[in-house]
């Protein structure tokens, strides 16, 4: 009797889903490099998108067509970055999923500018956690954006190496531009993105303005980027640029490669001052075509730079303005810098990459289970975010006094220098520290930062909220989400924003008399007692 062929087993498809698929997008050009991956592994792959810019229309499937697309034993990589209404349809979705975070910008970096864009990244954020029981696994291209995920519960968070096709940068220089920026012999600073108010290229210019009045008269500022002149943002950087008074500021739009080329071939510096960055794709860039970088450490600014380039750890612009005078005056300095950003960029090889993202997605790819994440326990959230830069100072020392009188309490606070290697969530004991989303001001006096992270922890956890430093940029962003289980604890009565939070509903305000602290922890330990017996009835 004649045996049967063995069956072969089906390679499983791997899809993706991103809400929108652009050319030269740096979340598009993740989703083709991945896709390009799959299928030289073998994998079936199909991109679906709800949008998609005409260029990408042979590239993206319709989002719709997602769930009668996933055969059994599929799995889907779904993209998040914007609000992207698709969670009603990954929960009809068959197959295993996982997630793959390009962070979110905080909300609070539009207002005053865009509130449809603030309240998108708002709900971005709302559809990151309910995202979460639907993914199996998460990754990150970063550190900074992989705390977030486990500060919101997702299992097995990864970080992937970001691949960039070096390719896509080495096109020939357009010739006109390139003599145009050389032949009156300015020194050119250089800065590459979209005019939102999130990359702060209004305090671009004021460095820019402080660099030229100050150090060298014979410069020009090259902004390259898509701005509309018509929203307030846009608006608001043509005031400052008239404002500023400073001569040669160059505002391009969009460019071609060619001209991008020839902005970089002609550039002294590029120069940064965004407030946050996921990654941050044009500080390769510039690495890649030998540009000295400066850069505000802001976010994942420290991750992609991995020690090259020059981070600030203050956005001020004279001390700026001044770093740009020596790269520009010590052609030593410069070299080494540059060197520094060689090296940098040879870790992100095409090849290692490639086998390094392989690695990554391996346990995801060959279904191996993953440990559930951890729950969090505590009795009490006592969110102090000052104490580890400053442990003395009132505040951080009524949240120990209080941390030691509450059992099960948890202190969260801010790392006190940037973070640029693994996140640190748990530090010592029962405090926890998280990546600010800026690095940390240099006098206790400055507004502190806010950390998404963190954020998100306190949105996760359903224990009471002690904020101890209740005008705090974390205590404005978490306020909307857990003001009926919180306290405020504030140095005085008339403390910054006092008015904003006695708005809050729900929220318990108390003022700090650094004369008698221990009557303001007695009464705030009975309110929480209280709280407590009132739950419990519930």
């Amino acid at each position: 009797m004649r045996k049967r062929p063995a069956q072969r087993t089906r390679i499983p498809a791997v899809h993706q889903l991103v809400p929108r698929l652009a050319w030269g997008d740096a979340v598009g050009n993740q989703v083709r490099y991945l896709q390009a991956l799959f299928k030289d592994w073998g994998h079936p792959s199909e991109i679906f998108a709800d949008q998609w810019d005409e260029s990408c229309r042979d590239q993206a499937r319709p989002a719709t067509l997602l769930p009668r697309a996933m055969a059994p034993g599929d799995l889907l990589l779904v993209h998040h970055s914007f609000q992207s209404r698709l969670v009603p349809l990954l929960k009809r979705t068959p197959g295993r999923k996982a997630l793959v975070y390009h962070n979110i910008t905080p909300s609070r970096l539009f207002e005053g500018f865009d509130r449809k864009l603030a309240l998108a990244c708002t709900a971005a954020r709302d559809e990151l956690l309910a995202l979460q029981p639907l993914m199996e696994r998460a990754y990150a291209y970063s550190h900074f954006s992989a705390e977030e995920l486990r500060a919101a519960g997702y299992p097995a968070v990864s970080v992937l190496p970001f691949a960039v096709d070096w390719r896509a940068f080495d096109v020939a220089p357009d010739e006109a531009l390139k003599a145009a920026l050389q032949e009156d012999g300015c020194v050119n600073i250089l800065f590459v993105g979209r005019a939102v108010p999130s990359k702060r290229i209004d305090d671009v210019m004021r460095v820019f303005a402080a660099y030229q009045r100050l150090y060298q008269p014979h410069s020009r500022l090259i902004i390259v980027g898509y701005l509309n002149r018509e929203t307030p943002y846009g608006a608001h950087l043509l005031g400052v640029k008239e404002l500023l008074a400073a001569e040669r500021v160059r505002f391009l739009g969009r460019v071609s490669a060619a001209q991008l080329s020839a902005c970089y071939a002609t550039a002294t510096a590029y120069l940064s001052m965004s407030r946050h960055e996921g990654f941050g794709v044009p500080l390769l860039e510039a690495m890649h075509r030998n540009v000295p970088v400066v850069a505000y450490g802001a976010a994942a600014v420290p991750e992609t730079l991995g020690g090259a380039g020059i981070t600030t750890l203050t956005h001020q612009p004279e001390d700026i303005a001044q770093v740009l005078a020596v790269l520009e005056r010590r052609e030593d300095l410069r070299q080494r810098l540059i060197a520094g950003q060689r090296e940098r960029l040879r870790a992100l090889d095409q090849e290692a990459i490639a086998t390094q993202v392989r690695q990554g997605l391996r346990p995801f790819l060959e279904g191996h289970s993953s440990a559930p994440p951890e729950r969090l326990t505590a009795s009490v959230e006592l969110v102090c975010p000052a104490l580890s830069r400053w442990p003395e100072a009132p505040l951080s020392r009524m949240a120990l006094h209080l941390a030691s009188n509450l059992a099960g309490s948890r202190l969260l606070t801010l790392h006190a220098a940037p973070a640029s290697g693994p996140s640190e969530l748990k530090g010592d004991g029962n405090v926890w520290r998280f990546m600010p989303d800026q690095p940390l001001p240099p006098h206790a006096s400055e507004a502190l930062p806010g950390s998404s992270s963190l954020e998100m922890a306190l949105r996760r956890s359903q224990a009471p909220v002690v904020f101890l430093g209740a005008d705090t940029a974390v205590a404005r962003a978490s306020l909307p989400y857990v003001s009926s289980r919180a306290w405020g604890i504030r140095e005085a009565a008339d403390s910054p924003g006092t008015a904003l939070l006695e708005g809050q509903p729900g929220l318990r305000l108390l003022t700090l008399d650094p004369t008698t602290p221990e009557a303001t922890a007695a009464s705030l330990l009975e309110a929480l007692a209280t709280f407590r017996k009132n739950h419990a009835r519930e």
